[in-house]
């Protein structure tokens, strides 16, 4: 055999050694992962790492995680090498609609999990053997001269194709160990936590990873005071309340293209029905109707009446277009904009309301989204809501036209946002600051009316951490509604048109001007949480406290049991608004149940 030819294949067999060596030897590195949940079950936690991934173009797998109490699936997606590509992961990630996506470190780890520990000089050792049995292989080929017709070994190493040498990964910068804190697999349901863009809670494969269902059961009973207006007009002192919800979801699709369709029957039986008691105490949010919105898509499933209802509508009904740059959604689809905890001052579109219970589902606008997401993790966001006036005609005036964009400025984000709605400019900027383990937002925004320059904005702070073997979390806000009054009339017909607009359109559920809210969640157990929230006005120191207890029954369903008790003097907000004389609303305690389970 020629010297070069023999060259050429030490060359190639070193080059096949090198490659299966590191291919075999996993290094002991920090890596950067981006975690959005964890789950005890490695099903609910593939679901939820496949809605991420379709949702943010990235890549989330369910790393499992050994704890005392077994086993852990953090749903996450990297490696990122340096911290500053993960920052910039996070932002794609709360992009894509998970808000409390964080970076965690974790040391990297080969197929088996298993950290490698090599001895001093294992490396080289290795390496040796290998290169060794590469040259027996030399050694035992025939040569290639004496076979007629066969090309040059030259020729033929000329002729493969090249395979990319596996890069050697380094060693980062030592930077000081983070404290990790398991998080609770229900971060992000947590009903005073939002879930960001307002992108569908995780959802079970399904069939062709297309169909899932929820089944949802909500019961509420109140205790009313003698003058509660609802108490006078029904003669029921405890009313009681159900509301069964069957929703069905289908998401077929081929890249880039997918089609979003949500459709739900729901059964309401009860006293009250669908009352709301008062503008300050919303407790569910089914919409129950289309009057204004573009398109009917609600039908009602027989006769009213007795206390009752039976309807059926489609939630959503949209044509999405996404690629890792752009992305076009048309039809019924949800969008939330903005950082609030329980008030919402950027959110123009359908927001919850700071007691409703069940946030798993909001409720969608007729629209068209365009996004634009930047390599460097900013996102520029354009929509057109259509919608229909109190009369029922399409007008511009019920539309509403507006852009945010989102960037990162250093560990900090920030968003700009404008808009044409209802007929008034708004204006609005929201910060996101990190302080040490704490996450501190603030939305600010000018209103511009036919009358006057409004501005409404809130701040808030949360902060997660280890109490023993528990998950502590606990936040804190301040709202200030631009639109409220700092005394409620003796006759609500008198307070301020502009706020019964926005209260009537569902963008409002506070009639005054500055509240407190503070709450935190406790988990006892890996399957029983427990939470409590207070929410308090301000002017007349009249104060909502709700308290929940929630068990997971299994890894696809969950029960939750709660009390809902406002305090306060006949006539202040929360302790009963004065609505007619001798009457008032909102005054009663209320107990609620609600069971969801996924198929």
């Amino acid at each position: 055999m020629r010297p070069a030819t023999r060259r050429g294949i030490r060359r190639l067999s070193c080059g096949v050694a090198l490659t299966l060596l590191l291919a075999w030897s996993p290094f002991a590195a920090a890596e950067y992962w981006i975690s959005i949940g964890a789950f005890r079950g490695i099903e609910p936690a593939e679901r939820l790492a496949e809605e991420a991934s379709s949702s943010t173009g990235l890549t989330f797998i369910a790393l499992p995680t050994q704890i005392d109490a077994g086993m852990l699936y953090r749903v996450a997606t990297g490696p990122y090498r340096l911290r500053d590509q993960a920052k910039a992961g996070v932002a794609k990630v709360r992009a894509g609609g998970f808000e409390e996506g964080w970076i965690v470190v974790i040391a990297s780890e080969s197929a088996a999990a298993e950290p490698f520990a090599a001895e001093p000089g294992a490396l080289t050792d290795d390496y040796d053997e290998l290169l060794e049995a590469g040259n027996a292989l030399i050694r035992d080929l025939p040569d290639t001269t004496s076979i007629p017709g066969l090309p040059p070994i030259d020729v033929l190493l000329r002729d493969l194709p090249d395979v990319p040498p596996r890069e050697i990964p380094t060693l980062p910068e030592e930077e000081p160990e983070e404290e990790e804190v398991v998080v609770p697999e229900d971060y992000r349901l947590n009903r005073l936590r939002r879930d960001g863009a307002a992108r569908d809670s995780p959802r079970p494969a399904g069939l062709a990873s297309a169909f899932a269902t929820r089944l949802k059961w909500y019961t509420t009973a109140q205790s009313l005071p003698a003058a509660d207006a609802l108490r006078q007009g029904t003669g029921e002192a405890t009313p009681i309340d159900h509301n069964a919800d069957l929703r069905v979801m289908w998401q077929p699709g081929r890249d880039p293209f997918k089609l979003r369709v949500a459709y739900a029957v729901n059964w309401l039986h009860g006293d009250s029905l669908a009352a709301s008691g008062s503008p300050g105490l919303t407790f569910d949010q089914t919409p129950t109707g289309d009057e204004r919105r573009l398109m009917k898509l609600t039908w009602d499933l027989g006769d009213e009446g007795d206390g009752r209802r039976r309807l059926h509508r489609l939630d959503r009904l949209a044509v999405e277009y996404r690629n890792r740059q752009w992305g076009i959604t048309a039809g019924r689809q949800a969008v939330s904009w903005g950082g609030g905890l329980v008030f919402q001052t950027l959110d123009l579109f359908n927001p919850f309301a700071p007691t409703t219970i069940d946030q798993d589902y909001k409720t969608g606008d007729d629209l068209i989204l365009l996004e634009r997401l930047f390599g460097n993790g900013a996102e520029l966001q354009a929509l057109v809501v259509g919608r229909r006036s109190w009369d029922g005609e399409v007008e511009r005036d019920a539309a509403s036209v507006a852009t945010k964009f989102r960037a990162m400025a250093g560990d900090n984000e920030y968003e700009l946002m404008a808009s044409h709605h209802y007929g008034d400019t708004v204006y609005g900027v929201g910060l996101r600051i990190p302080a040490g383990g704490a996450l501190i937002r603030s939305d600010i925004t000018w209103t511009r009316t036919d009358e006057r320059l409004l501005i409404s904005g809130l701040v808030n702070a949360d902060y997660t951490f280890s109490l023993g073997p528990a998950v502590v979390h606990v936040f804190g806000e301040y709202f200030h509604n631009g639109f409220g009054v700092n005394r409620l009339p003796d006759d609500l017909a008198q307070l301020p048109q502009r706020l019964v607009a926005r209260i009537a359109r569902g963008e409002l559920f506070n009639m005054m001007r500055n509240y407190l809210a503070a709450g935190s969640s406790f988990r006892w157990h890996y399957l029983l949480n427990q939470s409590i929230a207070l929410i308090a006005n301000l002017h007349d120191a009249s104060y909502v406290v709700q308290a929940s207890l929630t068990y997971d029954t299994s890894d696809s369903s969950r029960l939750q049991v709660g009390l809902t008790k406002p305090f306060g003097s006949p006539g202040d907000e929360f302790g009963g608004v004065a609505v007619g004389e001798d009457l008032t609303a909102g005054g009663g305690d209320r107990g609620f149940m609600r069971f969801v389970y996924f198929f």
